[in-house]
Order: C-alpha cells, then structure tokens, then sequence
C-alpha cells in the first residue's frame, strides 16, 4: 500500500472509531486495529492521536453544498428566491447527514465532551457561509420580504429544523415517514416561512 493510500486508510478508520466512542473514548491501538496495522504505523504518519483527529475532521468535513449548487443558491439570492434559497440549504444539510453521517456523529462527541478544538474547526469553516446566509437575511428584511426579527434566529430556525430531522433519520435511524428528502425540504421550507397556523384561523 502507498503511503496515499496508508494515510486514507488510517483516516477512515480513526473516523469510524471516533465516531463510535469520541476523541476521549478512543485509544490509538483501537484505531490501528481497526485498520489492521500495528500501533506505531499510525505515529509514521501523525505525531498524535490529536492530529489524527483534526486530520479526520478536516478531510470529513466537506462543504454543506457543492460549488454548482453554491453557484444557483448565488443566483436564487440575487433574484430574491427566498423560497429557493433556503430549500437549497436544508437540503444541502440533509445531503449532509445522509453521505457523513459518521462525521456528524463526532461533531455530536465533541460536543459532549467539551472538545473545543473539534468545535472550534467546525465554526471556522461553517462562519463565512453562515455570515453569507445572515446577510442575505438581512437585507431581504430591509426589502420588506421577511419579518423583522433577529437574523440568527431564523437561520438557527431553517438549520435546525433540517439538522433536527437529519439526526433522527440519519444518526438515530428512526424510520419517522417514506417520505423523500426533496419533499421534506418543500415542506419544512414552506413551514418556516409561512408558518403552522391556517390561513384565517382565530389566535
């Protein structure tokens, strides 16, 4: 085996042990035996089980969405899409929980365990699209188009509604609905901007 294909193989399996026990939970030699070489293997290509796992979490991360789709979410924000834009993005985080699925289950462990570094690495790459989005928001209120109201929340609310549904179905394999993720996305979408309560109803 390269060296390439040694250092991919180290890191697939480090991402399946962490995923499975997080950074505290797991040793080195779980790892080494998960990938079927012996423990010093790992130490010829990281000096610590720490860079092993920011190695894991900078490989595994990913972007949220593909350039092509970053490119039509671009182009939906330009003509005011509001529906689209933000359809785009709950998908783009369901596509997230259904291809990592095992990174999502580490960011979880970090979470846990307190593991800042881990978090930290994730908000560094997630800032600048997150900032892209609240501006978005921001000046679709100026227009008049969306309620006023703190931009955060909104985005915490289209977010989290996706990752919510993501977890259960993705990490928790709850079997909830047969129902496909683009017509989740229509209707979580529909629900967050329209909201739950029928036209004309009383308060």
């Amino acid at each position: 085996m390269s060296a390439t294909d040694r250092h991919r193989q180290l890191l697939d399996a480090a991402l399946t042990v962490f995923s499975r026990k997080g950074f505290k939970g797991t040793t080195t030699k779980e790892i080494a035996a998960a990938a079927g070489v012996a423990e010093a293997v790992i130490f010829q290509h990281f000096p610590s089980k720490e860079a092993l796992y920011n190695a894991v979490l900078d490989t595994s991360m990913g972007d949220l969405v593909t350039e092509q789709d970053a490119e039509e979410i671009r182009n939906r924000m330009e003509r005011g899409d509001d529906e689209g834009v933000f359809r785009m993005v709950i998908l783009g985080i369901l596509n997230h929980y259904r291809t990592k699925a095992a990174f999502q289950r580490v960011i979880l462990f970090a979470a846990l365990e307190g593991h800042e570094q881990g978090l930290n690495r994730l908000w560094e790459q997630k800032a600048p699209l997150f900032k892209h989005f609240q501006e978005y928001v921001e000046k679709r209120q100026r227009e008049g188009a969306l309620a006023d109201g703190d931009p955060f929340a909104l985005l915490v609310g289209i977010g989290g509604a996706a990752h919510h549904y993501g977890m259960i179905t993705s990490i928790m394999n709850t079997t909830i609905s047969n129902i496909p993720d683009e017509a989740i996305a229509d209707q979580l979408t529909k629900i967050l901007l329209d909201g739950i309560r029928k036209q004309g109803s009383a308060d």
